[in-house]
């Protein structure tokens, strides 16, 4: 038995057993669809240690959200970060002077987070369902859908069905930077590679594009809470 709850995915393609610890503390193992669960205990059981050690790590990141975060990004702009704890229940993000303000029913870091991402997710469907067709009509692009999503390892992802998804994390960006990853996912629509021909549409469509994967490199960490 363990003291955290355990994620299990089958999947036909996975050959192997292979543990991993999300940001979020949660514990995911992946095995080949027929996999006996005793094999999958015994795996866990086997790797309590390291699990224990990368949990431990995982929860210190989130902690660092309230015990040691003071400034958070919103369309490119830092602001000062302050947290109130609401007596009512009352929750929400607001900017004023400079500050950006959330009140939270608890000073807990995983619900703190999760006020944010709400309130950061609500500001990117504002926005980039806006933002996302008037670009596209500048290049004579038809978009049928725009998602806004929580890509682990992607800022921007689109189909051959002309439907692009967002990382909801750009909105923290500066907007010459989540342009530049909508004009790349246009020009997928019409290249669904990263050939020579790709990148010299990307060039067409937003010339200062190697600033804009600067800057997304530089300032990564930054975006992630």
């Amino acid at each position: 038995m363990t003291d955290f709850e355990i994620k299990v995915k089958r999947l036909r393609a996975a050959r192997r057993l292979r543990l991993r610890v999300l940001d979020s503390g949660e514990v995911v193992v992946t095995c080949p669809i027929r996999a006996p669960q005793r094999y999958i205990d015994e795996f866990v059981a086997d790797n309590t240690d390291w699990i224990a050690e990368h949990r431990a790590k995982a929860q210190t990141k989130l902690n660092a959200l309230t015990a040691h975060r003071d400034r958070l990004f919103f369309r490119g702009v830092e602001h000062d970060f302050r947290l109130t704890v609401s007596s009512t229940g009352k929750e929400g993000v607001e900017i004023a002077a400079n500050k950006l303000l959330v009140t939270a029913r608890a000073e807990d870091h995983s619900h703190v987070r999760q006020v944010l991402e709400k309130w950061y997710r609500a500001q990117a469907e504002i926005h980039f369902k806006k933002r996302l067709p008037l670009l596209a009509d500048l290049v004579n692009r038809d978009v049928k859908t725009v998602t806004i999503r929580s890509q682990r390892t992607r800022w921007g992802s689109c189909s051959s069905r002309d439907t692009i998804s967002l990382n909801w994390r750009l909105i923290m960006a500066p907007d010459s930077v989540s342009d530049y990853v909508i004009y790349h996912e246009l020009a997928h629509l019409t290249h669904m590679n990263h050939s020579t021909r790709f990148w010299k549409l990307v060039a067409e469509y937003c010339p200062n594009y190697e600033a804009a994967e600067k800057w997304l490199k530089d300032h990564h960490s930054l975006l992630q809470f």
